[in-house]
């Protein structure tokens, strides 16, 4: 008798295989086996193919060629076998739906970027994606999507956030094996053209700060430690070591659709930034009076000093008084048009310019890794280029002075 309970594997394999459509086997009464045509002989493809997956469902298809029917079998046999199986069913979820299940894992991210992912995906992605099924994506479909974006004049950070957000969702459709791989590998967002930045000199960081009475002490705070605005408008009076000149950046405050929101620096790092000694008394003098909780920058009104009411209402007309234009609308002196964060790229400069080394730019920028930081500012080191083939122009001089002495005391001990 037979056991019950076969192994699944057993009657998978008992139900797979190729069969010919168009013939049958069968036995005459003395038992010996003969083919004749069956009853779809002529009709549709010959051969099919069929196997049952893991959750034991036969999946069958048709094909012209016994060849092409076999290499089909082979594949997603191969794939039960070694776990990257992708049931056809699988895939039908859509890309709106998989959105809908991604959004569900984005807690651990900060409002700023789940604001600038939801925006991508309404403005950019969700017409275009959202009722497509994921197995549907096609890698030139998206290829033809970023073009598309491209040629609309959509700038290439756009295009780079929502090519990210499909990428994220599609690979959650990859984890959850829906889809077998991510349709937007390999595709690339067009390069981003960077902004020309505005590095203040000392005497314009002046000029600036004088110009903002009040909140001279901003520009120049930012453009001595390299904080950015956000760092620096968290700052509370206890983040301040007056007898080291530190400051110590453990938070950011950032206004996200008029609403404030608090969160860790962008790298979810401490770190303790120095600051110039002619500081000391101005910061002594903005703290004077005030507990250790409360905010070090403050708005007009008191709270928080919000990033766009400065600029627009501050910093802009402040720029604009320096920059004075002639009948023609022409600047009439070499003052750049510089943005608040601008001032973190002047504080770099400025620390370069003074000997600084690339890890002390990097621990006081808070940035990953020094070769960010060298990527960020390559432009700041022009003459370096110089002062390399410089030395090494010396050191081949030397070598070469050195050989030829060497030679002549050779010849003149041979003579």
């Amino acid at each position: 008798m037979q056991a019950k309970g076969r192994p699944m594997a057993q009657k998978r394999n008992r139900r797979s295989g190729v069969e010919d459509r168009w013939q049958k086997t069968v036995r005459d009464e003395a038992g010996n086996a003969q083919t004749i045509p069956s009853a779809s002989n002529g009709k549709g493809k010959r051969w099919r193919a069929r196997y049952v997956d893991v959750i034991g469902v036969e999946v069958a298809r048709a094909f012209s060629r016994k060849s092409d029917a076999q290499n089909w079998l082979n594949d997603h046999t191969s794939a039960i076998v070694t776990g990257t199986y992708v049931a056809p069913s699988a895939g039908t979820v859509t890309v709106g739906q998989m959105h809908g299940q991604w959004l569900n894992m984005q807690g651990h991210i900060k409002e700023t970027t789940k604001a600038t992912r939801a925006s991508a995906w309404a403005t950019h992605v969700r017409d275009v994606w959202e009722d497509v099924a994921v197995a549907d994506v096609q890698t030139s479909a998206v290829r033809a999507w970023v073009s598309s974006l491209k040629e609309a004049g959509s700038a290439a950070a756009t295009i780079e956030n929502a090519l990210g957000v499909l990428r994220m969702v599609l690979t959650l459709a990859v984890e959850d094996r829906r889809i077998s791989r991510n349709p937007c590998d390999n595709v690339k967002a067009p390069p981003r053209k960077h902004s020309q930045r505005a590095y203040l000199s000392h005497k314009q960081v002046e000029e600036l700060a004088s110009g903002l009475t009040r909140y001279g002490l901003v520009v120049r705070f930012l453009a001595y430690t390299g904080l950015r605005f956000g760092e620096m408008a968290a700052l509370r009076v206890q983040d301040f070591d007056m007898l080291r000149r530190r400051v110590n950046v453990s938070e950011s405050v950032t206004e996200v659709k008029g609403q404030l929101v608090w969160s860790t620096t962008k790298n979810h790092e401490r770190r303790s930034v120095p600051f110039p000694r002619f500081l000391l008394e101005e910061l002594a003098a903005q703290m004077e009076g005030r507990g250790r909780e409360d905010m070090v920058f403050t708005a007009p009104g008191g709270g928080v000093l919000r990033h766009n009411t400065f600029r627009r209402r501050l910093f802009i007309p402040a720029v604009d008084k320096l920059r004075v234009l002639d009948d023609d609308g022409h600047p009439t002196t070499d003052w750049p048009r510089p943005t608040p964060h601008d001032l973190r790229h002047t504080a770099a400069s400025l620390a370069i310019s003074a000997g600084a080394n690339v890890k002390a730019v990097q621990t006081m920028l808070g940035h990953k890794s020094g070769a960010l930081t060298l990527d960020t500012y390559a432009d700041l080191f022009p003459d370096d280029l110089e002062a390399v083939a410089d030395a090494l122009d010396g050191a081949v001089d030397a070598l070469r002075k050195a050989a030829a002495d060497a030679l002549r005391t050779k010849t003149t001990g041979n003579a």
